[in-house]
């Protein structure tokens, strides 16, 4: 009975190896990382954070040492807690060479994009988030590792390229999708949300402007 279990587990196994899309792994991938990167850009390059030293001074006590919060071990392990959610804001399009990719269908402040040769399916959405998921699984501390001196093009060739082995040469010279423009009915809506907030702003002035005039008036009446 065990021996048949591990069996069908093995063939089971095999068969999910054996349909993995090495293009979506490769396009989700980049992606990850490319989101992992915007992760770090928005942390205020001078933050520091204070980790432990494998180095001991004389006394024998462990060294401290400061380095950029953005980039720490500390920070970018938090990020990987939720990274592949956002995944379910991507769909799948084709790249400029034919190959399967993906790209963001809602921007990184929430607003719809236009949505050209996109395919959208809440299937696919899964597949992706559960791709992201088993990317991150696997090659995590090596990504980690990988973005603590490197920029983004260094991270995808030694990650994507290199260690997992996703993506070709070819692949990693070919830009990903580029997401579409922010909606029309949205830009008409954050043009009317930015004219109401100058209108409060005018109001509020006025009303301080009211306020100052007539605390003046009371102290000229006061002398």
């Amino acid at each position: 009975m065990d021996i048949l279990y591990i069996y069908v587990f093995l063939l089971s196994f095999l068969t999910v190896e054996a349909k993995r899309d090495d293009d979506i792994y490769c396009a989700v991938c980049r992606a990850l990382v490319d989101e992992v990167n915007h992760s770090i850009s928005l942390v205020d390059s001078k933050q520091k954070v204070q980790v432990g030293s494998f180095r001991v001074d004389s006394k024998g006590n462990q060294k401290v040492v400061e380095v950029p919060l953005a980039r720490s071990e500390i920070h970018l392990t938090e990020v990987f807690e939720t990274i592949c959610e956002k995944f379910r804001q991507y769909g799948n399009t084709k790249n400029e060479l034919g190959k399967k990719s993906v790209v963001r269908m809602v921007s990184r402040d929430g607003k719809p994009l236009v949505l050209k040769d996109i395919h959208i399916t809440m299937e696919g959405m899964k597949l992706l988030t559960h791709t992201c998921e088993t990317i991150a699984e696997e090659y995590e501390d090596q990504i980690i590792r990988a973005f603590r001196d490197g920029k983004l093009a260094a991270v995808e060739q030694k990650v994507c390229g290199n260690i997992a082995g996703y993506c070709s040469e070819e692949d990693l010279n070919t830009p990903m999708p580029e997401p579409g423009p922010i909606q029309e009915s949205q830009k008409v809506e954050d043009k009317r949300e930015d004219e109401e907030e100058e209108e409060e702003d005018e109001t509020d002035e006025g009303i301080e402007e009211e306020e100052e005039e007539s605390e003046n008036k009371d102290n000229k009446e006061e002398l």
